[in-house]
């Protein structure tokens, strides 16, 4: 069976249960450490698939990577470890995520600007998009990034809006290329 087929049915029953015991938006905050503890360390994956650290090494591991594991999730990790399948965690820590936004009706959108932007626009931005996708939920991540020059990129769902100058120089560039390459 597939990685994201396995991986969504961990990442489901975990949502159940989560929402079982009530405690969903623990969970969530957890498999969001998790997931960003992946993205930053390539050696947690390693060490999750090392035969020489043992399975309780590998959950403690895991709890400790959280900060603050509560024990819904200890009991989730123990249980998948015993299941052999550690090399699964990164795409069930996606999985829930996605599973929970969507369980709450929550819209993830992720502003990248040339420059850092203040509470008002923050809050312009989150009433777009709660009307955009008609959701009064909205979790918006700014980033600055000096390289788009000016301008901003926009990320919402599916949705990508690149109003960058750096976007616009590449459109450029591009279509002078592309016209360099019919005039030879």
């Amino acid at each position: 069976m597939s990685v994201g087929v396995v991986s969504v049915r961990y990442a489901r029953a975990l949502l159940e249960y989560s929402i079982e015991e009530r405690v969903e938006d623990v969970m969530y905050k957890n498999m969001q450490r998790l997931a960003a503890v992946f993205v930053q360390s390539k050696e947690l994956l390693l060490l999750l698939q090392s035969p020489s650290l043992s399975n309780d090494g590998k959950t403690e591991l895991l709890c400790d990577v959280v900060e603050e594991p509560i024990e819904q999730y200890r009991r989730f990790v123990a249980n998948v470890m015993k299941q052999g399948r550690e090399e699964l965690f990164r795409y069930i820590a996606y999985a829930y995520i996605s599973l929970y936004r969507e369980n709450k009706n929550i819209v993830s959108v992720k502003l990248t600007t040339s420059y850092g932007i203040d509470e008002q626009l923050s809050q312009k931005i989150v009433d777009m998009v709660k009307s955009k996708y008609d959701t009064l939920n909205v979790e918006l991540d700014c980033t600055v990034d000096s390289s788009l020059i000016g301008g901003f990129v926009l990320e919402a769902d599916s949705m990508r809006l690149d109003a960058s100058v750096k976007g616009a120089l590449s459109k450029i560039e591009k279509k002078i290329v592309d016209e360099s390459r019919r005039l030879v």
